[in-house]
């Protein structure tokens, strides 16, 4: 064979090289594969924790279950009673063991909506405060009969319609021209005609 030629040196330098060059290759292949980074474990960006919505600062609020209603004036059982949001005043009534025979209707709205804490108050007949059916602390339009001839300027823009400018009028009007005599006299002061009358219907009065 051709390797019969070679001396002793040559078949050790030839080993010694061959050696070297597995050992250099196995070096290299062993940093090529440290070097390379470790995949991310599948599924894992799912499992990290959401971090939780931070509660609303501005909360509706919600109804109440019920809602309680102080119920007075000619019925036959006053006292406060318990209803369910959306109940009426004819409800109201009914609970209260019905009106009495003093009662004046006519002047109540039965449809009217009941809210939690409200006083529903029965006029009765020839009664001259309450004009429906809010009791009169309660006050504006839909309870007391608001006085144009003595009430204030607050008071009078608790009418439909009248702001601080209307109620400045019908206040100046009954200074210069004295208390009014009826309540078609509103007409005469500016800014009010017959239609406003209709929107108060009898939430005035001038005695």
């Amino acid at each position: 064979m051709w390797e019969d030629g070679w001396t002793l040196r040559e078949k050790i330098l030839v080993g010694v090289a061959g050696v070297m060059t597995l050992g250099l290759l196995g070096t290299l292949a062993f940093l090529w594969t440290g070097e390379e980074e470790p995949e991310d474990e599948p599924g894992l960006a799912a499992y990290e924790p959401r971090a939780e919505a931070a509660p609303e600062k501005d909360q509706k609020k919600e109804p109440p279950a019920e809602i309680v209603v102080d119920v007075k004036g000619e019925v036959k059982k006053p006292g406060v009673y318990r209803f369910a949001p959306g109940a009426r005043a004819e409800e109201a009534v009914r609970k209260a063991g019905g009106p009495g025979k003093k009662a004046d209707m006519d002047r109540v709205n039965l449809a009217q909506p009941l809210s939690d804490g409200m006083a529903l108050y029965i006029p009765a007949e020839g009664e001259e405060a309450p004009a429906a059916g809010v009791s009169p602390e309660n006050g504006g339009p839909a309870g007391v009969k608001i006085n144009v001839n003595t009430a204030s300027g607050e008071e009078l823009q608790e009418l439909n319609g009248v702001g601080p400018s209307k109620a400045e009028a019908i206040i100046r009007y009954r200074e210069e021209n004295g208390p009014f005599t009826s309540v078609d006299q509103l007409t005469e002061v500016p800014g009010i005609g017959e239609k406003t009358l209709e929107q108060w219907g009898d939430q005035v009065t001038v005695n």
